[in-house]
């Protein structure tokens, strides 16, 4: 039997080992936009290893997602499709300058794979495993990805300019004059040709939808993924109609989305469309400084 002694030097040796890979995760559940009467807090386990367990910025390497019960041991078999895929997974830099949303294969039996994943730079990376168990409400579990010779970085959050052009396309944010926490938000976007500025209403269906937009505050902990607001999806990844839509299924130029900021501050957002069978990511900042009364209906949460 062991002495307490080496078991003491063990657990120390095993943490420094840790530390020399490079590899740190943590794991939280968090409710996405939805009423929180519905999203039973820490109800799932996620498991996520690299291969190689030493992951470096700019380097291939392939991420292992396994998902539990609440017992850590009985596996989540069986996923429903939201947007077209299982599980929409969003990692964001540490100081919120890069953003990913990946989707990794389902293996069976609670195993998602992404071979081939690259970090863009070296950093502490926020995951937001965002999915919905077969016969259960939506889930996010928040977790941490660390990469080798990560430098500590704040986060800087300003608020940004209301125009950004991806590729040949150019994004105008329009927002109400005032913020306000705690009560649904309409976020708008006028999409046109960057050169020209001639209106562009023929975007591409993107996973299911005529876009995505994924905010989070400047601690990314509170995490919104949000859709069209007049769009509507069936249980089998189709949608209904919404503005701006034509025959031919596609989408533009104005865009508007509904969310809810559960508090005042900075908050990074990134809208993605599909514009002629590309992904274009436009990134923004907006500052939520009006605080409605306590006791207003709340749709995000933490």
């Amino acid at each position: 039997m062991l002495d307490r002694w080496t078991v003491t030097v063990s657990a120390v040796l095993m943490g420094f080992i840790a530390v020399l890979l490079g590899v740190h995760l943590t794991q939280e559940t968090v409710a996405a936009q939805m009423d929180m009467g519905d999203m039973p807090m820490g109800k799932y386990r996620l498991t996520m290893l690299t291969e190689p367990a030493a992951v470096q910025a700019g380097q291939p390497f392939t991420l292992t997602l396994d998902f539990f019960q609440e017992d850590g041991e009985t596996p989540v078999t069986e996923f429903d499709e939201v947007h077209t895929k299982p599980l929409h997974l969003i990692l964001l830099s540490a100081d919120l300058q890069q953003f990913l949303h990946l989707h990794p294969d389902y293996a069976g039996d609670g195993r998602f794979e992404l071979p081939d994943t690259i970090l863009p730079q070296a950093s502490e990376y926020v995951v937001f495993a965002d999915f919905t168990p077969t016969g259960d409400h939506q889930q996010v579990i928040r977790t941490t990805l660390t990469t080798q010779d990560v430098q500590p970085a704040a986060v800087e959050l300003t608020l940004s300019e209301t125009e950004f052009v991806a590729g040949p396309l150019r994004f105008e944010l329009q927002l109400p004059e005032e913020l306000n926490a705690g009560a649904e938000t309409l976020i708008s976007f006028h999409v046109t040709d960057a050169e020209s500025g001639a209106d562009i209403d023929t975007l591409d269906e993107y996973l299911g939808s005529g876009g995505h937009l994924v905010l989070v505050d400047s601690a990314a902990e509170v995490y919104i993924h949000t859709h069209p607001a007049e769009h509507e999806e069936d249980e089998a990844g189709g949608h209904g109609g919404m503005a701006g839509m034509t025959m031919a299924e596609q989408y533009g130029p104005h865009i508007e989305f509904e969310a809810t900021f559960p508090d005042v501050g900075l908050y990074a957002m990134w809208l993605q469309v599909q514009y002629e069978g590309e992904v274009y990511t436009a990134p923004f900042v907006v500052e939520v400084t009006g605080e409605v009364a306590p006791d207003a209906t709340m749709e995000a949460h933490s």
